[in-house]
C-alpha cells in the first residue's frame, strides 16, 4: 500500500469516527418512532393508554407518545432518541415492582434504557399503572414492562401479572417489541 493510498484510508477512517459524536458526546440525538405494540391474545380488547412521566438519556430529544395500529397491532409510539443509560433503567426499576422483557433482555431488570415511560393502560374499561422502557441488546432494541404492584406469574417464566390478576403481559416468541395481553396463561 503506497503511503498515500495509507495516509487517506487513516484519514476517511478517523473522519468516519469522529463524524459520529457530536460536541455533547452523544452518539445519536435523532428522534425515532418507537412502536411497542400489546395485542390482546384470543379476544378482541378495547385498549388505551395515557403518558403520566418519562426519563430518557441525557441529550437525546423526546417527542411525547401516541397510540394506534399502524400494522394491525395496538401499539405505542414513543417518539424519542435511542442512546442507553442507566438513568432511564433506574427509574423505571424505582416505578415499577416486576418486569419483563422482549428477546435479547438479560437479568431481572435492565442495566441501560435509552427511554422508560409510566401511564395509566386501560384494557376493557380495568385500569392499571404500567412503565414501559427501551433498551438494546445484540444490536436491536427491545423492550420492558412492568408496573406497581405487579408480579410474576408464579412457575411462568417472562410473564407479569396485573395486580388483581386478570391480565398476563408475556413476550411474543423471537419479537423484540410485541407482547401478548392474556386472560389467563395457557
Amino acid at each position: 500500500m503506497t503511503k498515500k493510498l495509507l495516509f487517506l484510508f487513516v484519514l476517511f477512517f478517523s473522519v468516519g469516527l469522529t463524524g459520529c459524536k457530536k460536541d455533547d458526546d452523544t452518539v445519536d440525538a435523532t428522534q425515532h418512532d418507537n412502536w411497542v405494540y400489546l395485542e390482546s391474545y384470543m379476544w378482541q380488547a378495547s385498549i388505551s393508554f395515557n403518558l403520566a412521566d418519562h426519563s430518557i438519556t441525557g441529550g437525546q430529544p423526546w417527542g411525547g407518545v401516541t397510540t394506534g395500529t399502524p400494522d394491525m397491532d395496538w401499539g405505542i409510539d414513543a417518539k424519542a432518541g435511542r442512546k442507553g443509560s442507566t438513568g432511564p433503567a433506574e427509574w423505571f426499576k424505582a416505578h415499577a415492582s416486576n418486569a419483563t422483557y422482549t428477546s435479547g433482555g438479560s437479568g431481572a431488570w435492565p442495566s441501560e434504557l435509552n427511554f422508560a415511560y409510566t401511564g395509566t393502560i386501560t384494557i376493557d374499561g380495568n385500569s392499571y399503572t404500567i412503565v414501559i422502557g427501551q433498551g438494546n441488546s445484540f444490536g436491536r432494541n427491545n423492550w420492558w414492562v412492568g408496573g406497581p404492584g405487579w408480579t410474576v406469574h408464579p412457575g411462568v417464566y417472562a410473564n407479569v401479572v396485573t395486580p388483581d390478576g386478570k391480565y398476563f403481559f408475556m413476550p411474543v416468541d423471537n419479537s423484540s417489541d410485541e407482547f401478548w395481553i392474556k386472560t389467563s396463561y395457557e
